[in-house]
């Protein structure tokens, strides 16, 4: 057991409404915590609570795309414009849908033609198909091509070139492939009844509720909603090479060369006491959340949070989450989970490189 009072001090001061759940997994065993401020306690399994894991997803779509080329339905070197058959657009012949999996499309971090002001509570649910189709009818961002530029529509355009090929909803593609093979029976973008009891209700930065988010087009890139329990199975089928889908994800896991730097298949990369990690935050106007693990080791955590880092402006979001991927720098406007997930992840390493 490890105390993790004075790592979530930081993190969990002044957040009145929070309910911060934490899973540590090593070798084959998960530990789980649970931190909150609230009065009333609630009667559901801390394990079991439902959060919006936001930006995670992507990393699901990323291995969604490998699943199905595995199945000859695609191929990762497939072009975009191959899909998008009603757009008349060059640029989308220069770009393959590998393209979209590691951010090296030139695709912005939101379309151009996404006002977020439009429905400020629920910024994604007003962007329709028809926004998509407009938006790449003109998109051209060849100079860019090969660069890392972290896209939102760039994964949410890939979640939904897999549906189209499928004919499958994007619930429909987690089950098969994902989710029903490792038994994460709590994972999904639309919610059944039941678990709509253990979706947490989200809090700004400032402790104020704010609505839950429907992505819409973009489910792709940051639909899922997921629990502590279901995500924590997931980092453990990482680690592990006695699952279904291990090719797979053992797949993802490989760095790909491209334009100056390695990229992966959904992942990010940090380094923690010189062994690497790979990783994904998520965030959503109520809602943070952090994933990372360490295959050497074998060892790796999730947190998940109802309460977001940003309190106002979402395109502060935006460029904060950019530059986390970039600098790997905390955002100066809110605190992130991430720091948090990190210190944590290092102990762990630590204290199992200690037995070796």
């Amino acid at each position: 057991m490890i105390d993790l009072q004075s790592f979530v001090s930081d993190y969990t001061k002044d957040k009145k409404h929070l309910q911060l759940v934490i899973g540590i997994v090593r070798e084959g065993d998960v530990e789980y915590y649970s931190f909150d401020n609230n009065k009333k306690k609630s009667m559901i399994p801390p394990e079991h609570m439902l959060f919006e894991i936001g930006s995670i997803t992507k990393v699901f779509t990323s291995i969604l795309l490998l699943e199905m080329e595995q199945e000859k339905l695609l191929s990762s070197d497939d072009i975009v414009g191959k899909f998008v058959q009603n757009v008349e657009n060059d640029y989308l012949n220069k770009i393959t849908l590998r393209s979209l999996a590691t951010h090296t499309s030139g695709l912005p971090i939101l379309a151009t033609n996404h006002n977020l002001a439009k429905k400020r509570s629920n910024p994604y649910s007003m962007y329709s198909e028809q926004d998509l189709t407009a938006f790449l009818s003109n998109a051209d961002y060849t100079d860019s091509i090969g660069s890392f530029g972290y896209s939102n529509i760039g994964v949410g355009l890939l979640g939904y070139i897999l549906c189209k090929v499928s004919g499958s909803t994007y619930d429909d593609l987690l089950k098969k492939y994902i989710t029903s093979p490792l038994r994460m029976n709590e994972t999904a973008v639309m919610l059944d009844s039941e678990q709509n009891g253990r979706f947490l209700n989200g809090h700004a930065l400032t402790g104020k509720r704010v609505p839950h988010w429907d992505l819409s087009i973009h489910e792709g890139a940051g639909g899922i909603k997921s629990s502590v329990r279901d995500l924590s199975l997931f980092v453990q089928a990482n680690l592990n090479d006695d699952h279904p889908i291990a090719s797979t994800l053992q797949k993802s896991h490989l760095p790909i060369w491209i334009g100056d730097s390695n990229r992966y298949f959904g992942w990010g990369e940090d380094q923690l006491l010189d062994k690497g990690i790979l990783w994904h935050n998520g965030g959503s106007a109520g809602f943070n959340s952090y994933l990372a693990f360490n295959k050497e080791l074998r060892v790796g955590v999730v947190l998940l949070s109802n309460y977001s880092f940003f309190s106002n402006s979402l395109m502060d979001y935006y460029f904060a989450q950019l530059k986390k991927w970039i600098t790997k720098k905390e955002p100066s406007q809110g605190t992130m989970i991430d720091f948090t997930g990190k210190k944590i992840l290092e102990e762990i390493m630590q204290r199992v490189a200690s037995l070796k």
